[in-house]
């Protein structure tokens, strides 16, 4: 259960009437009906059941706030089939959307039964990042600026321009295409490593130094970019504790990618004209 469920679930605690939000379990297994319909026991359990493993301790308000979101739940889904919401306008399709949605979640949560991250794989994979940061070209992170535009001619114009003194922050939000860095004077928020950028900007970082401009534009899959290089120091690698989270996440956004390939290597897809 998302936490903002089990806010919501608070708050409607003032609301519901004191007999119901104060429902006991009986014998069946029945917490409180809804209009005739069951709320039980097991449902609360399994969701307490998640929501501790994520952190939050187990107590009789956690399990109330729970009841109190599910009795909500169940009214608000009666009067959807009663009125026929579900079934006026595009949202049917916004129900299948948002089905497709929760099963590829339970797709992959179950695939990872199968292949799990363990704390060993964390700490494999902080230990390789660390000694590829000893040395060659993630040895230094460095601070960047860019303008990203749509042609090498205008690319190129803008370096022109600011080698004759053009303000480069001042193009930047002008002409940059990529509006977050643009809006803060083409300043990458970040520190970044060749390696965490695509490969053309990575090899423009490591050669160049403090203070220069690129005298060519690089190309990606976004445009042509003016790079400057603000500032450059010796990376530091986090300590485990520190960085072991950011780490589990990138682990798991590889597993979710191999467990897409392999899925969809067994998939038939045929092209219809």
């Amino acid at each position: 259960m998302k936490l903002n469920h089990l806010v919501f679930g608070t708050l409607i605690a003032i609301v519901l009437p004191y007999s119901v939000v104060q429902a006991q379990t009986s014998s069946s297994g029945v917490i409180v009906t809804v209009n005739g319909n069951k709320i039980m026991q097991k449902e609360v359990d399994g969701i307490v059941k998640n929501v501790v493993a994520r952190g939050t301790q187990d107590s009789p308000e956690l399990r109330q706030a729970i009841v109190n979101d599910l009795i909500l739940k169940e009214a608000i889904l009666q009067e959807v089939k009663k009125s026929g919401i579900d079934k006026k306008g595009d949202n049917p399709e916004k129900i299948k959307l948002s089905q497709q949605q929760f099963l590829q979640e339970l797709w992959f949560e179950d695939y990872l039964k199968t292949y799990p991250i363990n704390e060993s794989d964390v700490r494999a994979d902080y230990d390789r990042q660390t000694n590829l940061t000893k040395e060659g070209r993630n040895s230094n992170e460095y601070k960047v600026s860019q303008i990203v535009v749509a042609s090498e001619a205008e690319a190129n114009s803008l370096i022109t321009q600011i080698n004759g003194g053009a303000s480069f922050e001042k193009l930047a939000r002008e002409k940059s295409l990529e509006k977050v860095s643009g809006a803060q004077g083409g300043v990458i928020p970040n520190w970044v490593l060749p390696d965490m950028v695509v490969a053309p900007l990575g090899d423009a970082l490591v050669n160049l130094s403090k203070g220069k401009l690129d005298p060519k534009p690089v190309k990606t899959n976004i445009g042509w970019h003016v790079v400057r290089i603000d500032d450059v120091r010796k990376f530091k690698m986090p300590s485990y504790d520190e960085a072991k989270g950011n780490v589990y996440q990138g682990l798991l956004a590889r597993k979710k990618q191999e467990a897409i390939d392999a899925l969809i290597k067994k998939t038939n897809i045929t092209k219809t004209n």
